[in-house]
């Protein structure tokens, strides 16, 4: 499962080798990590709604704490040390470009604030939740991650903007054709995510941006 307040996967263990471990000891001392605040305790931080009136989205704690951060340093702060909040109000996750039209449509109705919502990597704090006393949307593309359209003449492919990386490639793949944009963040990064921030990554003088 994707870790929740970090980078990477609960899964995954980068714990050096005991040899490294009194390497390290040896030359800085010794430590103690310091203990990460539990998904429990930022939960109980989690306000009411103001948007529970509004029918077909998710206005549960834990969508909402899923989708208050990105992955800057100072997320990675706010998060392990369980200081999380402004949050947004509820997450719609549409399926399609009628589907997040009607939400804007309805958001503007209401004078809601809307922050798009790809693999949640940001560095950049697109992602905050401003305080403010309008309700906040989060809309989740994940849902929107099809291959659409592939016109082989032009090499032109369309693809719903919530697409991430592998699963961009592994579409393109089956129809004998590779994208080739590799930036860092590849695993949980997506396609609308690339091109809203002019995506560049540590392959690029090779095989491009995303422009």
């Amino acid at each position: 499962m994707r870790r929740w307040n970090g980078w990477g996967d609960d899964s995954n263990n980068n714990t050096p080798p005991p040899a490294g471990v009194e390497f390290i000891k040896n030359r800085v001392g010794a430590s103690r990590p310091a203990q990460d605040a539990s998904m429990e305790s930022a939960l109980a931080a989690v306000p009411e709604s103001r948007l529970d009136d509004w029918q077909g989205l998710e206005t549960d704690a834990q969508a909402r704490l899923l989708h208050a951060r990105g992955q800057s340093f100072p997320d990675w702060l706010a998060m392990r040390y369980g200081r999380m909040g402004p949050f947004p109000d509820a997450v719609a996750r549409p399926r399609s470009h009628e589907d997040v039209q009607s939400l804007v449509a309805e958001a503007c109705r209401r004078g809601v604030i809307v922050i798009p919502y790809g693999g949640g990597t940001s560095v950049v704090g697109h992602l905050d939740v401003p305080e403010a006393r309008r309700g906040v949307l989060s809309i989740d593309m994940g849902l929107m991650s099809r291959l659409q359209a592939l016109d082989e003449t032009n090499r032109l492919a369309t693809f719903g903007a919530g697409a991430p990386g592998p699963v961009l490639e592994s579409q393109l793949r089956a129809a004998g054709y590779v994208l080739g944009h590799y930036p860092q963040s590849f695993e949980y990064s997506t396609v609308g995510g690339w091109v809203v921030t002019r995506s560049s990554g540590q392959q690029s003088l090779r095989y491009g941006r995303i422009e």
